[in-house]
């Protein structure tokens, strides 16, 4: 007998992956609710029902971005035939409801994320949500300005949307000499208030056809 021609995969196969990936990140937030509950209430210095309300929206967010992974070729002309985000580094919101939204958007698309963060309970979430994707998914630096500055020459894109309105001019720079192209910091407030497609199809730019 002959062997079996193979059939190349469709597109739509690994944004399921993806997708079954990020439900089971939201089932592993969910299990352990009560330590990211005291974690977010920990580092933010904040109310017990405030911490629930970042965990529980996570939860949620996580789960409403599974269902976007292999919707997104179908509402954004940049991601139709399979493209993909390029590599990507994300300087993550401090607010672990803000870090859940931009993590999981950027994973949903497929982009290769480098995060950079600094704040205890939002590693811990990258942490949970990370060990449901291949190892080269995510990679965690610190975000201190050496390493973020280093970062910038690593990656094609930089997600610095969170970032404050003052952010380093160092980093700015190192964008500019590595040839990195910059989603800009927005004024406080206006990233909570992007709709999910406005928040992902910026990462688009540039996207690439995986080989």
């Amino acid at each position: 007998m002959g062997e079996r021609p193979v059939r190349p995969r469709s597109p739509t196969h690994g944004a399921a992956r993806r997708g079954r990936a990020l439900l089971a990140a939201a089932a592993e937030v969910e299990a352990g609710r009560q330590r990211f509950v005291e974690q977010v209430r920990r580092a933010h210095r904040c109310r017990i029902s405030e911490a629930v309300r970042q965990v529980d929206g996570s939860i949620d967010t996580i789960v409403r971005w599974a269902g976007w992974a292999d919707k997104l070729d179908l509402v954004l002309p940049a991601a139709a035939g399979g493209r993909r985000p390029p590599p990507l580094g994300v300087l993550a919101p401090e607010e672990f409801l803000g870090a859940a939204r931009v993590l999981c958007s950027a994973l949903a698309a497929g982009a290769r994320c480098v995060v950079a963060h600094d704040s205890a309970a939002v590693g811990a979430l990258v942490d949970v949500v990370a060990a449901e994707f291949p190892a080269a998914a995510v990679t965690v630096v610190a975000r201190d300005p050496g390493t973020v500055r280093e970062l910038a020459t690593t990656v094609t894109l930089l997600d610095a949307r969170a970032a404050p309105g003052d952010w380093d001019a160092g980093l700015r720079l190192a964008c500019a000499e590595a040839g990195t192209r910059v989603l800009p910091p927005l004024p406080a407030g206006h990233l909570v208030d992007l709709d999910d497609l406005a928040l992902v199809g910026p990462l688009f730019t540039g996207a690439v056809r995986p080989a």
